[in-house]
């Protein structure tokens, strides 16, 4: 075996997971950016313009909850009640709420519908970006290909193809080669010949790769080692990351509601859901709208 067999098989472990947390990457900025806002124009064309009126009554109904409870508060403590206030501080509770659940959803976007050749290529484009200049994965960036990466992220969350065109093209310039002198292969060898000799490497480097992988616990790792070991956790802990962070994505909206969209009976069976629930906030709302009266009428007569 070769003397430099470990530290090729690390080299190779290091490339290995390189390309291993690209593609998880690669993965999530996918289900973020493309994956989601298909399927979540679909939920919306299909249940989302039933569901999303009665979701607004249910915060109705809720905010009228809170109002009560505000009266009910200030008839206890014997202080005055101002409607207007209560109701401007519920409006600031409300849409603190709802920014809230907005910026919880990390596939809230309305981007364009891209065609399968525009999609290829943004997606082709923004891989060889982030192989590239991602920065968790390529230390040594300036500011300036930090900031175009950004902007490459950017253009791709709104699968916007002009400008990820123009950063790609920014951050990959083409070189002029015709200085660069080009090692002419041995043509006097057949191709049989070169085949064979090809197949004699390939052969011997798989056999260092397993075999080094094998017995390489078994000595002690070199200084120089330990630099590549480093680099080695640092991916294994990035993509730990990422995955959870791909778990997280696909638990929520829209891919949690991916079996029921794709059953039509588990869809039928909702929107009769969503029909019982409407039903029930006007319910409660009236019920809850009357009894803020009759709380104001109570005031009034004490």
């Amino acid at each position: 075996m070769r003397v430099q067999t470990f530290y090729d098989w690390l080299l190779r472990e290091i490339a290995s997971s390189r390309m291993a947390l690209i593609n998880l990457y690669e993965s999530r900025d996918r289900a973020l950016y493309a994956e989601a806002p298909q399927l979540r124009k679909k939920y919306m064309d299909t249940i989302g313009i039933y569901e999303e009126p009665v979701l607004q009554a249910e915060l109705e109904v809720a905010v009228l909850h809170r109002k009560v409870e505000i009266i009910q508060i200030a008839i206890n403590r014997r202080e005055p009640i101002d409607l207007e206030a209560i109701d401007a501080r519920l409006e600031e509770e409300k849409q603190a709420r709802i920014s809230a659940l907005e910026k919880a959803d990390k596939t809230l976007n309305e981007l364009p519908q891209l065609d399968e050749q525009q999609l290829h290529t943004l997606q082709r484009q923004y891989r060889e970006i982030t192989a590239s200049f991602h920065p968790a994965m390529n230390p040594g960036l300036s500011d300036t290909q930090k900031e175009l990466y950004q902007k490459a992220v950017e253009a791709y969350s709104m699968q916007d193809v002009e400008s990820m065109k123009l950063i790609y093209n920014m951050l990959f310039k083409p070189l002029d080669l015709s200085g660069i002198p080009v090692i002419q292969d041995n043509q006097d060898s057949s191709v049989d010949e070169r085949r064979a000799d090809y197949l004699e490497i390939a052969t011997e480097l798989s056999t260092d790769y397993y075999l080094a992988k094998k017995l390489y616990k078994a000595f002690a790792p070199l200084e120089e080692d330990q630099i590549v070991l480093d680099m080695l956790h640092k991916y294994d802990v990035q993509r730990k990351e990422v995955e959870r962070e791909i778990e997280q994505i696909r638990s929520g909206f829209p891919f949690n509601a991916a079996d029921t969209l794709n059953d039509r009976n588990k869809t039928e069976e909702y929107l009769a859901e969503l029909r019982l629930r409407s039903a029930r906030c006007e319910r409660e709302k009236r019920e809850l709208e009357t009894q803020i009266a009759s709380l104001m009428e109570v005031r009034k007569d004490g």
